[in-house]
């Protein structure tokens, strides 16, 4: 199973919202797509703060000015290059919104390095840069889905713009949060069966997966054939999360064939803030118990509290942060022991101490001199996903940072999956999660590049070694791929 790396939104800049002599704030990402005449193609995605931006007064009314630099490079060479100046749409009042920006650019299968500039053009010093590796997939020779993209509106529409493909004006949707106030979320995606005119059965397979405790919703599963055999299909798919509790989660579409077999993955991650439909613990009301609470001293409460971060769900979460604040200890005792009621019901007691002996490992193992074992990576990943099949440590290398693999034979629903993680400080013990397998983990298609960048040069712009992917004495590539 291959699947396509999603580019996440990345926020260039977290400047001051006040434009004037502020840097401008602008959102981006990149989708997939395949087309007959064109071949592989991305659409890069823009959204610039409003309020980021300065709007002067025109003829019209209010307007702004952007300026947009895009640089794309390949090992070698700048393959695509364009820099204008982009106008926002006009304003009649003072209220102004947010607008966007969509380029569609041809490019061949590999990682490439995207360079970007931006600035506002009515304001002075706010220039800001970006760069990001992305992998282009070859989508163009056996069956497959495009990335999916999650839109903010679709409406039918044949005229010609940027927004306009296959019949509809689609607004892509940048940000992958979404709050109490959305029930649904649109998405659009692409089939290419690449075998128009046989006879072979082909399948789409819908899946709704829960990232924290990596597990299948199952009432969202579907599962139907897919008929049509032009060379592209495309879809548009409205997924229902009216009911769906604050966390992190991932849509996940697979082309089956008729024997089951698995040949194309795509998925969409995704953290939804539903605070009506959370749960809520009445932990105030608890009868405490003796031997529970014998377990933790006064001056150990927080640090335990702040240790089941890993394993908490996202609305724990936040009330577990908002309690390490008030440092009410009485509160703080009834929450600890209400949480492992729920997490373990009738043996929350022995589940804790269980925990607790994992805990003290991790601290033991990767605490450095500014974090708990917990709040480190890799000591996150320990408690939540437990200890890994196999461990491979590589502390030296001639041509890589330290780096660990680690290998988890089953994790939920998934298996074979990886993690590697890096220490580029060369101190502290601060090994820092560089890449994984496993949905809703770090995604970066350029580790390889990133962990031998110890001692070569590279991702700069003008840099002819870009993406080098051998160097002597790298063997990190074949120790991730081996299991």
């Amino acid at each position: 199973m291959r699947i396509l790396f999603w580019l996440g939104f990345v926020m260039l800049t977290t400047g001051a919202v006040n434009a004037q002599n502020k840097r401008v704030r602008a959102y981006f990402n990149s989708v997939q797509f395949y087309a007959p005449e064109v071949g592989n193609y991305l659409e890069l995605h823009f959204q610039f703060d409003a309020k980021s931006t300065k709007f002067v007064a025109t003829d019209r009314g209010l307007q702004a000015t952007v300026y947009l630099n895009i640089e794309i490079k390949d090992s070698v060479k700048t393959v695509f290059n364009d820099a204008y100046l982009l106008n926002s749409p006009v304003f009649t009042d003072s209220v102004v919104e947010d607008f966007f920006e969509l380029r569609r650019v041809p490019l061949p299968p590999g990682i490439h390095q995207i360079n970007l500039k931006i600035a506002d053009q009515n304001s002075d010093k706010s220039l800001v840069r970006g760069s990001q590796l992305l992998e282009v997939m070859d989508l163009s020779k056996t069956a497959a889905i495009s990335h999916i993209e999650a839109i903010e509106i679709a409406v039918p529409d044949t005229t010609t713009g940027i927004f306009q493909k296959n019949g509809y004006q689609m607004v892509p949707k940048i940000n992958p949060y979404y709050g109490t106030q959305l029930s649904k979320i649109p998405l659009y995606f692409e089939l290419y069966p690449h075998d128009r005119g046989t006879n072979k059965r082909l399948f789409l397979e819908e899946r709704l997966i829960d990232t924290e405790e990596q597990k299948e919703l199952f009432r969202y599963h579907k599962s139907y054939e897919i008929n049509d055999r032009d060379l592209v299909i495309p879809k548009l798919k409205t997924i229902d999360i009216a009911q769906l509790p604050s966390g992190a989660y991932a849509f996940e579409l697979s082309l089956m064939d008729g024997k089951d077999s698995t040949l194309h993955t795509s998925t969409y991650t995704f953290d939804r803030g539903n605070f009506n439909a959370d749960d809520t613990m009445d932990f105030q009301n608890l009868v405490i118990d003796p031997a529970f609470q014998a377990s933790i001293t006064d001056d150990s409460l927080q640090f335990y509290l702040g240790s089941i971060l890993p394993i908490a769900k996202a609305v724990q979460n936040r009330n577990i942060r908002e309690l390490l604040k008030t440092k009410d200890f009485g509160s703080i005792r009834k929450y600890f022991q209400a949480f492992w009621s729920r997490t373990a019901p009738g043996e929350a007691y022995q589940a804790w101490m269980k925990y607790k002996q994992q805990v003290l490992y991790v601290q033991g193992l990767y605490k450095t001199n500014f974090q708990h074992g917990y709040e480190t990576d890799r000591g996150r990943v320990y408690l939540q996903y437990g200890a890994p099949s196999i461990c491979n440590v590589k502390e030296g290398s001639p041509s890589e940072y330290p780096y660990e693999i680690w290998f988890y034979n089953k994790i939920g629903k998934f298996s074979n999956r990886r993690f590697i993680f890096y220490n580029s400080d060369l101190t502290n013990n601060a090994y820092r999660l560089l890449h994984s397998d496993l949905i809703g983990e770090l995604k970066n298609p350029g580790w390889s590049q990133a962990l031998s960048r110890r001692n070569t040069v590279n991702g700069t712009v003008d840099d002819p070694n870009l993406f080098n992917q051998r160097s002597w004495g790298q063997n990190s590539n074949d120790l991730f791929r081996q299991y």
